[in-house]
This record gives C-alpha cells, sequence and structure tokens, in this order.
C-alpha cells in the first residue's frame, strides 16, 4: 500500500496517509459492494426479472429463477446478515486494491492532485492513478445510481396533465393571496394554464380521437380581505423577536465557550484539551439535532408558545456560533498571543487582549448571519408549537384556505430577503 516516492508528499507524513488512504479504500470497495447488491441487484435487476415472471405470459426462464431465489419484491427483504456479508465481500476487495496503492483512497490520502517540477513525474503521476480516476468516476455513477432509486424519480410524473392541472389549481389559489399584485397574476396564470390545456386538448383529439378533453380554469380568485393582515403581521413580528431574543442570548455563551473549543488555545494542558473534547462535542450534539426537534421538546417541557421556539433557536444557535466562533480563533495571527504568553500574562489576558481584536469583526458577521438564519428557522419551529407565523401557517395549510396561505407565504418572503439584504449591508459595512 506503499505511495510511491514521486508523489509529492513531506516524508514524515507519508505512512500515516498510506494508512489513512488503505483504510479510505476499503471503505470505498465495501460501499461499492453495498450498492451493487443492495441497489443494483436487489432494487433494479431482481424486479425486472419477476416482472417477466408475473406477466400475462410468464417465462419460463424468469419463474425458475425467481422460485430459485424465493424472491418476492412484497415480503423480501434484504437482511442484515446479507449486508454484513456484502460489507466484508467488499472490504477484501477494497483492502486488495488498497495493497497495491493505485486505488482511489490511496489518490485521496496522498494529496497527489499537487503540481511538480519534474515533468517526467507529472507523467508517472497521471498513469499511477489512472484506476484511482476510473474508480471515483464509478463511486460516482454508482451514488448518483443509488439516490435515483432510492428518492423514486420518476420523470414521467412530471408530465402527467392530471397532476399539473392539480398543481395549477393550487398554484392559481397561492397567487390570488399575494398583496397588491394577486389579481393581476392570478389572470395571467390561469391564460397560460388554460392555454396549455385547450394545446393538450387539441394534440390529445389527433392522436386519440376517444380520450376526454381536460376542463379549463374557470376559479374565481377571492383576495385575502384586509382585516386579515393585522393577525398576519402580528404573528409576523413575534417570529422577528424571537429570532431575535434568541441570537441575543446565544451570543454571550457562544462567546465564552468558543475560547475553550479552540485549539490552539487549549494545547497547554490536559484540563484545556478535556475543554475543548467537551465543547467540540457539545456542539456537535446540539447541532445534529434540528430546530424543529428541540421545539417539540421545549414545548412538552415550558408549553406551546414562543419561549418554547426561542429556547430552541438558542440551543441550535449556540452550538453553530461556537463553530464559526472557534474557527476564527484558530485563524489568528499567533504572534501577538505568543508576546503576550512571554510577559507571562495570564490565560484570559491573552484572549482578551491579542485574540478578541482579532475575531470581533468577524463575531460581529457571524452573529448578524446567524440572526438571518433564525428569521428563516422561526417560520418553521411555529409549525410544531413554537410561536410566531409557522402556527398560522400550518393553521390554514389545514383548512386548505390556499389564498390565506399565499399570503402568509408573501409575507414571509418580503421580511426574509428584507432581513437578508440588511444584514448583508451590515456585514458589507464592518468589513
Amino acid at each position: 500500500m506503499r505511495i510511491p516516492s514521486f508523489v509529492p508528499l513531506v516524508e514524515s507524513e507519508r505512512r500515516s496517509r498510506e494508512v489513512t488512504g488503505f483504510v479510505i479504500e476499503i471503505l470505498v470497495w465495501a460501499y461499492l459492494a453495498l450498492v451493487a447488491a443492495r441497489i443494483i441487484w436487489w432494487d433494479i435487476a431482481l424486479p425486472f426479472v419477476e416482472g417477466y415472471a408475473i406477466d400475462d405470459v410468464p417465462r419460463a426462464w424468469a419463474v425458475s429463477f425467481i422460485e430459485s431465489l424465493a424472491y418476492d419484491s412484497r415480503y423480501s427483504e434484504f437482511s442484515w446478515k446479507a449486508c454484513g456479508i456484502v460489507f466484508v465481500l467488499g472490504a477484501l476487495i477494497g483492502a486488495g486494491v488498497g495493497a497495491t496503492g493505485r486505488g482511489f483512497g490511496p489518490w485521496v490520502a496522498s494529496i497527489s492532485k499537487l503540481q511538480v517540477n519534474n515533468p517526467e513525474d507529472s507523467i508517472r503521476i497521471r498513469e499511477h492513478w489512472s484506476l484511482a480516476r476510473k474508480e471515483g468516476i464509478l463511486l460516482l455513477l454508482l451514488t448518483i445510481l443509488t439516490g435515483w432509486v432510492l428518492t423514486k424519480v420518476q420523470i414521467s410524473k412530471m408530465t402527467e396533465l392530471v397532476g399539473l392541472q392539480s398543481f395549477a389549481r393550487l398554484v392559481l389559489q397561492l397567487a390570488c393571496g399575494l398583496p397588491l399584485i394577486g389579481q393581476p397574476l392570478f389572470v395571467v396564470l390561469e391564460s397560460i394554464f388554460n392555454g396549455i390545456i385547450a394545446l393538450s386538448n387539441t394534440f390529445g383529439s389527433v392522436f386519440n380521437s376517444t380520450s376526454e378533453p381536460l376542463p379549463r380554469f374557470a376559479l374565481e380568485c377571492v383576495p385575502t380581505d384586509a382585516s386579515y393582515y393585522g393577525n398576519a403581521v402580528s404573528k409576523l413580528l413575534e417570529s422577528v423577536y424571537l429570532a431575535f431574543m434568541a441570537t441575543f442570548f446565544a451570543v454571550p455563551v457562544a462567546f465564552v465557550l468558543a475560547f475553550f473549543g479552540a485549539r490552539n488555545l487549549t494545547r497547554h494542558s490536559f484540563v484545556t484539551r478535556l475543554s475543548y473534547t467537551v465543547v467540540r462535542l457539545y456542539i456537535n450534539i446540539t447541532r445534529s439535532i434540528e430546530p424543529i426537534i428541540w421545539a417539540i421538546l421545549f414545548s412538552v417541557w415550558i408549553g406551546i408558545g414562543p419561549f418554547a421556539g426561542a429556547l430552541a433557536l438558542m440551543v441550535h444557535s449556540v452550538s453553530s456560533l461556537v463553530k464559526q466562533y472557534s474557527e476564527a480563533i484558530e485563524g489568528v495571527d499567533d504572534g501577538p498571543i505568543e508576546a503576550l504568553e512571554a510577559t507571562g500574562a495570564s490565560h484570559v489576558a491573552v484572549a482578551w487582549f491579542a485574540v478578541v481584536p482579532q475575531v470581533i469583526l468577524p463575531y460581529l458577521a457571524f452573529t448578524i448571519y446567524r440572526w438571518d438564519i433564525n428569521v428563516r428557522m422561526a417560520t418553521i419551529i411555529g409549525l410544531v408549537g413554537g410561536g410566531g407565523i409557522g402556527g398560522l401557517l400550518i393553521q390554514e395549510q389545514g383548512l386548505a384556505h390556499w389564498t390565506q396561505v399565499g399570503t402568509l407565504a408573501a409575507l414571509i418572503f418580503i421580511v426574509v430577503w428584507t432581513m437578508d439584504f440588511l444584514s448583508a449591508k451590515v456585514r458589507e459595512a464592518i468589513q
């Protein structure tokens, strides 16, 4: 599994990268084997053969093949045992390829994309990694195929006019609820959709004289009553202030924790290294749980309302800001830090006088951006009782009041766009 000497690597790192590449190669081939067995064989090949076996005129070879495997797409499952066996077989293949030092894993670990000065070495590198490139293309193609199968992509569904007609009816109702432009937009869209239906009916009658023509749209646009905007705007302001309070309470907590989550400030002792591990573990756990889940938990704890939503956003904001703040700290110039440490200054003094002046502008930019994110997320957590306009939105959706849903969506868009514009201007000004 040795990476060739002509690959431009620092010799002290070569061995660790060889081991890393070998492990990556094993995992890559285990993944390829699982995809081949689970997706290509189990989800594509076997159902295809089964189709011939259960056809109106069953094919004998297909029936024999399906019966020999005792396969039935309605009940058969790809067991964990089969998954483990395939994984091990793929890992063994990966170990064999990784031992040659020519696979995708060693290529990734060696950073072999670096340029070399010697043209001959450049040619040798290109030839050496020819297998790795092919393996990378295979990995990409099988991943696309897996996504295609698991997401059940059906392009033909998008061209079915019955479904398109239902979609168009919903779009018209949503458009009707838009402030000011709702009625004119409704008329334009209705004309476009009716034109599509007319073309479809014309071509349908040419190719199939017995086909039923699709009915044209003849909907009435009843705009949202002006009195409705009072409650909607009130709920929208509740979402904005909910996001502000979540950010306001998250910033001081994140500011402190960021210093314990920065690697360059916590490498001096066992205690600080332990604090780094604990902080990183905390932010990884809390960031992995979506705010909507936190909103459910806090709604159960303290009751449904905007306070539960603010706490949910605060927890998520703390972890996100700690990550951004600590990474900004890790990128500061070490000169002022070393100078203060040489004078015997305390860790707090070093952090305050050597680190904070270098990160204050990025901190402001990150904070404003986080408030912008929280405004958008506040509309989502309202769906589960977190307060704000999200609760009103889910209520109107449940009652199928699509015109009001269009109105609320337009108001949310205006606020989010305004916040995005203002935050971009502020970040531009402070940078």
